[in-house]
């Protein structure tokens, strides 16, 4: 064997090793033939790089750098998946318009509430204060705080079930 130059009988001979190299790093027969076919084509474009000593090694060594390549190539652009074998919850977004009518509709519902349901509303379901804490800053009880809280639940639950009736009503 000369130095750069690659035989078809040197090249046949390492194909074998080469596949089953190229199966152990990707786990898929289809990968691993494609993982061959791109490493051969590079071997024999840059053949004038190989020195003549090993043909096999200078082969799993190009492999594994296409290999790694490939990786590196899928991060920035995502792995191709057939569209039957895709989850269904990765094939829809959420319609974020809905989201942002009941938000409104939660941002209007608060609004109306009478201002103690407003206040111990915030310091407990959007401040995240205990109880105690709320209490505390309001100088009332804790059973007050709760049975507010409570209250405030309630109406502001009625408000938006009473919404949601009314956009029934308009749609029809």
């Amino acid at each position: 064997m000369t130095t750069g130059a690659i035989t078809t009988t040197e090249l046949n001979e390492c194909l074998p090793a080469l596949h089953r190299f190229a199966f152990t790093l990707t786990r898929n027969e289809d990968r691993a033939n494609d993982l061959v076919q791109d490493c051969v084509e590079r071997c024999l474009r840059k053949q004038h790089l190989f020195d003549g000593q090993n043909l096999r090694s200078w082969m799993f060594t190009v492999c594994r750098r296409v290999f790694l390549n490939q990786i590196r190539r899928d991060k920035v652009r995502g792995t191709p998946v057939d569209m039957d074998d895709a989850p269904q919850a990765k094939l829809s977004i959420d319609a974020a318009q809905e989201e942002k009518m009941h938000y409104q509709d939660v941002v209007e519902g608060f609004r109306d509430l009478p201002h103690n349901d407003k206040v111990v509303l915030s310091l407990v379901a959007i401040e995240g204060l205990k109880y105690e804490e709320a209490a505390e800053l309001l100088d009332v009880p804790v059973g007050t705080v709760r049975s507010r809280l409570s209250r405030a639940r309630s109406r502001l639950r009625e408000a938006l079930e009473q919404g949601a009736v009314q956009e029934e009503r308009l749609s029809a």
